[in-house]
Order: structure tokens, then sequence, then C-alpha cells
């Protein structure tokens, strides 16, 4: 139905809410909370009934994943990114990502904590595995991904399942999405377990080197393409 491919990866990333406050140098009094990672409202996302919003979904349906085919929603969070009448801070301003640059189909929205899926051969030379599960905030400036300057209110949606899952989003872009257990950053650092994450998402150091790699990639491709373009020229005339 969708004509996408599936693999095996073994890469993780912990949803959690923003906390403006203390971690960035803000007195507790001015504190902000938002929902840092999930996808934006206007996003579609492959399911049992085809390409729908992620806001249209609801507890039980069935959405297609990278690994295990079509899984059952187990939870939802909504909420805004931006709760605040101050200025979103740099850092924490969202993504505008145009068609094509992670695969994806139409342009689309991504927050600055969202975790997504890059492919490339350097990830498979660097971590073993040529899909690497990156911060969206290490994307900026990579295709024409940039943040975006004049904010708006943005509603944002988390799907949890029973397992950490990477789904497909705006016709072909890989976004991660937690188990239902994993509901906020107080859940995270108090929960003991044994078991390994399904996922690691790469630290922000390694993410964007690894996206300086990709890009240089990329311009390798377009001189080797520019470079052809006269043969295929003239064996096609």
């Amino acid at each position: 139905m969708f004509g996408l491919m599936s693999t095996s990866i073994g890469l993780a990333d912990l949803p959690r809410r923003q906390d403006t406050g203390s971690i960035r140098g803000g007195p507790a009094s001015s504190r902000t909370t938002g929902l840092a990672c999930g996808l934006v409202a206007g996003t579609r996302i492959a399911t049992a009934m085809g390409w729908r919003p992620v806001e249209a979904i609801a507890e039980g349906d069935l959405v297609l994943t990278f690994d295990r085919g079509l899984q059952p929603v187990r939870a939802i969070t909504r909420g805004l990114h931006w709760s605040s009448d101050t200025p979103c801070p740099k850092g924490l301003r969202p993504l505008s990502v145009p068609a094509g640059a992670l695969g994806n189909q139409e342009a689309m929205t991504l927050l600055s904590d969202q975790s997504v899926m890059v492919e490339s051969d350097t990830a498979d030379a660097l971590f073993g595995d040529p899909f690497a599960l990156v911060p969206a905030s290490s994307l900026d400036g990579f295709r024409g991904i940039a943040r975006i300057r004049d904010m708006i209110e943005l509603d944002v949606i988390q799907l949890q399942f029973d397992c950490d899952e990477i789904i497909f989003a705006s016709l072909g872009a890989l976004a991660f999405c937690p188990c239902s257990r994993m509901l906020g950053i107080d859940t995270i650092l108090s929960a003991e377990t044994d078991e390994p994450p399904a996922y690691r998402k790469l630290p922000q150091a390694e993410a964007a080197m690894l996206i300086d790699c990709v890009a240089d990639e990329d311009a390798v491709a377009e001189r080797i393409r520019a470079a052809m373009a006269p043969l295929y020229a003239a064996a096609s005339a």
C-alpha cells in the first residue's frame, strides 16, 4: 500500500517535556514548559487506513512501523510546543523541512528535540548500521532545513506504543515514537530496568558530525552528476 522498505536497526531516544526555567539559566518563576518532541499537527503518518493526519489518530489505531509492521497506538499525549508569552529560544524553535530532504515527499515541520532517522554510508562505517537516529536540531542547515523564524502556536501529538517504534511520516520520513511507559522525563529518570533500549539517539555532537559527513556525500554526488551530465546528454541525442 505504501511502497516502503522495512529493515532492522538497533539505535534510541526518550520523549520529554522541555523545561527552560532551570536548564537555560532563567529564574524558576519564569519556567516554561511545553512538548519538546512529538509530531506537529498536520503531519501525515502511515496507518492501516492509509496516510492520516497525526491529530486524527486515536488509541488503538494501527500505525505502520519501520521494524514491526502495523502496531496499535497505546497512549497519546497532546499539547503545545511553546506555551509562554516570552519568545521561544532559538535552540528550541522548530525546523522547516522541505520536501525530499529526509525522504519526505511533502514539506513538514519538526520539533527541535524530535528524533528522525537518516541513512548514510558514513553511519554504516562509524556505527555498523546505515540508519542513524539523530535529533532534528542537528539538521539545521542540512538540505535546506532551517529554523522557523516567526514562531506560531503549534499543536503537538506524541504517539506511544508497546515498544519504541520508528514510524513513517510525511510520505517517507522516519520519526521516532516511544513506548507507552516512557511518558515524561520524570518517569524516565526514575525507571529501573536492565532491558536495553530498542533505539539509541546519537548525542548532539556525534549527530552533527554525521550530518556534516552526509552533506559532504551529497556534495560529491552532485559533482559526479554534473560531470556526467554532458555524457548522458550526448548519449541520448
